[in-house]
């Protein structure tokens, strides 16, 4: 009996093990928590996937606004930089605090770039048998680029401050209008005024009649190779830390009164010295380089004022009434001689512009030297404590307006503008000054200012992403 149940124990023993019944579900049984495990994997994959996608949004958007701080002027990536950048993340649903901001950064495909680098934590909930959590990584870079180089630049931050008044036509197809002011009607064109240029920045808005325009579909007023800009980065002044008062006043010549004689009918005064702008009455007369004109200077209906080639210095206002002239005739455009007159002072008052319709201003700047650039300067930055100017404003107009070629500057005065640039040689006219007014047909005009010397421009600055 023993023997045979033995036998009978190790053939049930032998069946159980060579049994395949109910193999499918011992094998379901062992792989499907991995099975359940891969599927949660994936699913929760694709989840972090999708809030990776919505962080590259929130770090595209941090870097471009941290790009545009830079371009107003901040440059500090913990104080200025990296908040900004945090403000514009947070509405692309970025809410963490874990962000690097690297400015300026460069690598293989940017330099002085922006990098912002935003990172969110992520805890495991259906994939929680695999691993604890992950880290999703968003990085982004912008650049900081050259939109285009204003020929007019108006610096004043509140009111209209460039104006086309009515029936004026403003011709600018090769540059751009900037301006600073966040009005409304930053940027204003009245009644029958045209405007062709390549397009109109403003830190406010641009209007028609004090109405604010779409850019997307302007009136035909406007004529711009590219929509206008609103709400943009102010523009900085490129010559507030060049053109200041030492600069400017650096080789003025000693209060040495200049010798006169009369020559064919023209008062001739010698150069490298002083004289009273009351005393230059005459009918005809001609100026030599490096002279200081003191005082008021009144250039008369019919008197004639030619100026050598070189640098002139005005202490007071300049004056030119109906049918006066004011030329350099051995001036060349072409060859780079020209003139730059400087109003600056030497009793803490700068004097202004002031010329009427029917006059005849033919100016160009010279195109090497010191002052290279420059054809009319109003001294404005470093000046000495207390210094002044005997008015808020300036006008050139005319009837055709002056043809002056360079830099024409007054950052702190409002401008009544008419003119054109030169019609030979590198054409460059380029208008920086608080506000401006433009009174009739004029142009201006930037291809030429390098070769006219004048190389360091304004600049319209966009900011686009790199990486």
């Amino acid at each position: 009996m023993s023997g045979s149940t033995g036998l009978s124990l190790f053939g049930a023993i032998t069946r159980i093990f060579s049994e395949q019944k109910g193999a499918s579900a011992t094998f379901a049984a062992i792989v499907m928590p991995a099975l359940i495990g891969f599927g949660a994997l994936g699913v929760e994959t694709g989840v972090w996937f999708t809030i990776k996608l919505q962080n590259q949004s929130a770090a595209d958007a941090a870097a471009l606004s941290a790009a545009y701080e830079v371009i107003a002027g901040k440059t500090d990536p913990t104080g200025e930089l990296l908040p900004a950048a945090m403000a514009a993340a947070a509405p692309n649903g970025f809410r963490e605090t874990a962000a690097e901001l690297i400015y300026p950064y460069s690598d293989g495909i940017a330099r002085d770039a922006i990098a912002v680098t935003l990172q969110q934590k992520q805890g495991a909930l259906l994939a929680a048998m695999f691993l604890s959590g992950v880290t999703i990584t968003s990085k982004a870079v912008a650049v900081i680029e050259v939109l285009d180089n204003p020929c007019l630049l108006a610096l004043g931050a509140g009111g209209t401050a460039v104006e086309i008044a009515d029936s004026a036509q403003l011709y600018m197809p090769g540059c751009s209008v900037a301006a600073n002011s966040t009005s409304g009607s930053a940027i204003d064109l009245h009644s029958g005024s045209l405007i062709t240029a390549t397009t109109l920045a403003a830190a406010g808005e641009v209007s028609l009649e004090g109405n604010p325009i779409d850019p997307t579909a302007p009136p035909s007023e406007f004529d711009l190779a590219s929509p206008a800009r609103i709400g943009a980065p102010a523009v900085m002044d490129p010559y507030a830390t060049t053109l200041t008062h030492a600069f400017l006043i650096s080789g003025m010549p000693p209060a040495v009164e200049c010798n006169s004689r009369r020559s064919a009918r023209v008062t001739i005064y010698d150069g490298n010295c002083a004289v009273t702008g009351k005393s230059l009455t005459h009918d005809r007369i001609r100026l030599s380089a490096r002279t200081l004109i003191s005082g008021q200077w009144t250039i008369s209906e019919g008197q004639t004022v030619d100026l050598m080639p070189g640098t002139y210095w005005l202490t007071g206002d300049l004056t030119v009434h109906a049918t006066g002239v004011l030329k350099c005739s051995t001036c060349d455009n072409v060859t780079g001689a020209g003139v730059t007159l400087i109003l600056t002072t030497q009793s803490k008052k700068i004097g202004t512009v002031s010329m009427a319709s029917n006059v005849q201003v033919t100016l160009n700047a010279p195109s090497a030297g010191q002052f290279s650039g420059l054809v009319l300067v109003q001294d404005a930055n470093g000046l000495p404590a207390g210094t002044t100017y005997s008015s808020g404003s300036s006008a050139i107009t005319g009837a055709h307006g002056a043809t002056l070629n360079g830099l024409v500057y007054f950052p702190n005065s409002s401008m009544t503008f008419v003119g054109s640039p030169s019609d030979t040689g590198p054409k460059c006219l380029l208008l920086v000054a608080k506000t401006v007014v433009v009174n009739g047909a004029s142009s201006l005009e930037t291809e030429g200012c390098a070769s006219a010397g004048l190389t360091d421009l304004p600049k319209i600055y966009t900011a686009a992403l790199a990486e």
